[in-house]
């Protein structure tokens, strides 16, 4: 009987001791999440954009704020990267610019005579 009582005792304290070094799982922290950058606010008007230079990261989607101050309707267009965002008179337009590689890109008012007016502008992307 005593060797039965010895080795409960000893089987108890063995779990015991698993059980503390166990304890409860750790709960995996999770990834910060990127905090987006701000988007670039642009202006538009009778036939400018202000500012008419943007600048990015290679790899990383580019916000953009579009604020229409004239008195017709703009939008901003990128060909290269398949970019447009219309902005109604007197309007606020955002769109993404999604990722571009690094490089030098044309950007424009596509709305007739809007180019030719002088409504142009670069993306610069390092």
């Amino acid at each position: 009987m005593r060797n039965r009582a010895g080795s409960l005792i000893t089987l108890v304290a063995v779990g015991l001791v698993l059980a503390a070094c166990g304890g409860p799982a750790a709960t995996p922290t999770p990834p910060p999440t990127p905090t987006p950058a701000p988007a670039t606010v642009i202006e538009t008007s009778e036939f400018a954009f202000t500012p008419n230079t943007l600048t990015g990261a290679a790899g990383q989607d580019l916000a953009v704020r579009l604020v229409n101050k004239g008195v017709v309707e703009h939008d901003l267009t990128i060909d290269a990267l398949n970019v447009k965002i219309a902005v109604a008179i007197g309007g606020t337009a955002d769109g993404v610019i999604p990722a571009p590689a690094a490089g030098t890109y044309d950007l424009y008012c596509s709305l007739p005579g809007h180019k030719e007016a002088g409504m142009v502008g670069t993306l610069t992307v390092e």
